[in-house]
């Protein structure tokens, strides 16, 4: 039987220049890469532009600016571990950062990533955990794209 657990509220930053999107690079402890955008869980009594700003310090070293307010997209995200399951409300935000930004890693960065980079989604959307790819690429893209994936550890 799988426990359910309580839902997760996490917010993801979409920070363009061009087509291309910045991204933290992690690396698996089986040696494979993937990339997932900037953000992360919500603490209680913090708003979701508070979220965002302090999550995109903590993994790739800037805030957007000026907080983000237009929600992009919202998606569940399943992941199923043994016999725990958790569930993630994935609300991601359109920001912006200074046209001068060097990727690098913020001042908490997860403990995977391996480096911050400016990707494009069309070329490698393979690599993006949750598939958040398919959100940035289609233009017509639903706001609510229901379950992106089910991860299995």
């Amino acid at each position: 039987m799988i426990e359910d657990l309580s839902i997760r509220p996490t917010v993801r930053a979409v920070i363009r220049k061009g087509p291309l999107v910045l991204v933290q690079v992690k690396q698996r402890p089986d040696g494979q890469r993937d990339m997932s955008l900037p953000g992360g869980r919500q603490e209680p009594g913090e708003t979701m532009q508070e979220c965002v700003a302090r999550e995109c310090l903590e993994d790739i070293g800037v805030a957007p600016v000026p907080l983000p307010r237009d929600i992009l997209f919202v998606a569940d995200v399943f992941r199923v571990s043994g016999d725990k399951r958790r569930q993630r409300t994935e609300r991601l935000f359109r920001g912006e950062v200074p046209d001068d930004h060097k990727p690098r890693p913020g001042t908490r960065p997860d403990k995977r990533q391996s480096a911050t980079a400016w990707a494009d989604p069309s070329e490698s959307g393979a690599l993006f955990r949750r598939r958040s790819d398919l959100a940035l690429t289609c233009a017509d893209a639903p706001v609510c794209l229901g379950a992106l994936r089910r991860e299995a550890s």
